[in-house]
């Protein structure tokens, strides 16, 4: 398996407005970057809708939003550099292989 873990890139922030400033988040991939990643967990992932996926275990990832505008845009949960889901808005979450595994019940 190759090694396709998230490597944050540092990022200069310009021209960031106040409202921004309150809710800095994971910015660090480029759209196209997140757009590769995101064709990537759909190539490799399977569809779990909203009930397969216990809360839980995604509040042990890390999340990236999708760079844009809109208010209820795509996830990307990651934890250790991994990607381990996408949430896509009212659709549900496509989930990596062997990657939800109860991590938050051994702990």
């Amino acid at each position: 398996m190759p090694d396709i873990r998230i490597v944050a890139q540092a990022t200069s922030v310009v021209n960031v407005t106040p409202l921004a400033e309150a809710s800095q988040e994971a910015a660090f991939l480029t759209p196209e970057q997140f757009s590769d990643l995101y064709e990537h967990i759909c190539n490799s992932s399977t569809f779990a809708g909203f009930s397969a996926v216990p809360w839980e275990e995604l509040g042990m990832c890390d999340v990236i939003n999708e760079p844009t505008e809109e208010p209820e845009s795509t996830r990307i949960y990651v934890r250790d550099g991994w990607p381990v889901a996408a949430m896509e808005f009212d659709v549900g979450y496509r989930l990596v292989p062997g990657m939800i595994t109860n991590h938050w019940q051994q702990n």
